[in-house]
C-alpha cells in the first residue's frame, strides 16, 4: 500500500497546527507527530511508501521548510517522499523551488485555504511548468473544505491550469469534495488528473463525500489512496476499510491502494 497524502511538519509548526485544531474544531488528534514515529505507525498499517507534505502559510518560510522536508526524507531512508511548498509572495520562488526539487522533493503541495493562495495564481505558472518538466505532481487541497463548500469554481480553475500545462500531474485531495463528480468528469479530458481518497470515504469523516460509491467504479485508475495521517480524527483503519468496501474488484482496489501511485511516482 502507498499512502499519497500524509503530513510531517517541524516540531513547532506541528504543535501550532495541533493547537489550532483544539481551539477551532472538535477533532480529536492523538496520533504521533515525530517523523520516525509517524513512519513506524504507517508501516504498522502495511504502508510500503508514503508521500508527506507541509505548507508555508505565510511568506519567508517556504525555503527553510523545504530544507527540513528534504532532510526528513533522507532520515527516513526513502520510505517517505516529500512534497515541497512555496508561497507566491516570496522573492525567488522559482529558484528555491528548483532547489527543493534538486534536494529530493518530488513535487508541490498547495493548501488553498491554509495558505490563502490559489493553484491558478499567475505567479505559480513557472512553478507548474517546472513541476511538469521534472515529472512531479501537485497535490492540491482546493477551497476551504470542510469549513466551507465554496471552492471558487475549483474544477474550472483546475481545468484552466491543466489546459496551460498539459504535462502537469495534479492530484485533487479529498476526492475533490464537494465537486467530486465534476472532477471525475474532468479525468476523461485530462489524462494526468487524479483524485485521492483522503478522508472522503470514512463514515465518521467530516470530509465524507456524499455520492453513490458506484459512481467511482469507472474511475479506479484515476484514484489514489490517501489518509491525512497523522492528522486524522478517526483510526487509520477506517481510511483503509472505507476503500476496501467500495464495489470494486480486487484488481481495481490494488490500483487505488498501490499501482496508480507507483505509476505516478515512477516506482
Amino acid at each position: 500500500m502507498i499512502d499519497i497524502h500524509t503530513h510531517l511538519h517541524p516540531p513547532r509548526l506541528f504543535a501550532a497546527i495541533r493547537r489550532w485544531f483544539v481551539e477551532n474544531s472538535d477533532w480529536k488528534l492523538t496520533q504521533p507527530t515525530e517523523p520516525g514515529e509517524v513512519a513506524q505507525g504507517l508501516r504498522s498499517h502495511g504502508v510500503k511508501q508514503f508521500v508527506f507534505c507541509s505548507y508555508a502559510h505565510k511568506p519567508a518560510m517556504a525555503e527553510e521548510l523545504n530544507a527540513w522536508l528534504a532532510q526528513t526524507a533522507r532520515s527516513l531512508d526513502g520510505f517517505g517522499l516529500p512534497l515541497a511548498t512555496v508561497h507566491p509572495d516570496d522573492e525567488n520562488v522559482d529558484g528555491y523551488y528548483e532547489k527543493a526539487l534538486s534536494a529530493g522533493c518530488i513535487g508541490l503541495k498547495i493548501h488553498e485555504d491554509v495558505q490563502k493562495i490559489n493553484i491558478d495564481d499567475p505567479r505559480l505558472e513557472a512553478v507548474h511548468a517546472l513541476t511538469a518538466e521534472r515529472g512531479g505532481f501537485v497535490l492540491v487541497h482546493v477551497g476551504a473544505i470542510p469549513f466551507s463548500d465554496n471552492t471558487n469554481n475549483g474544477p474550472g480553475r483546475i481545468a484552466s491550469v491543466l489546459a496551460r500545462h498539459p504535462r502537469l500531474n495534479v492530484v485533487i485531495a479529498h476526492l475533490g469534495v464537494p465537486d467530486t463528480l465534476a472532477y471525475l468528469d474532468l479525468t476523461e479530458k485530462f489524462d494526468n488528473l487524479y483524485l485521492d481518497t483522503t478522508m472522503a470515504l470514512s463514515s465518521r469523516s467530516p470530509l465524507r463525500a456524499s455520492l453513490d460509491p458506484m459512481r467511482l467504479v469507472p474511475y479506479a485508475r484515476r484514484i489514489l489512496f490517501g489518509s491525512d495521517y497523522p492528522n486524522l480524527p478517526h483510526p487509520y483503519e477506517e481510511e483503509v476499510s472505507a476503500v476496501q468496501a467500495l464495489p470494486l474488484s480486487d484488481g481495481e482496489k490494488r490500483l487505488i491502494f498501490e499501482e496508480n501511485a507507483a505509476k505516478l511516482l515512477k516506482l
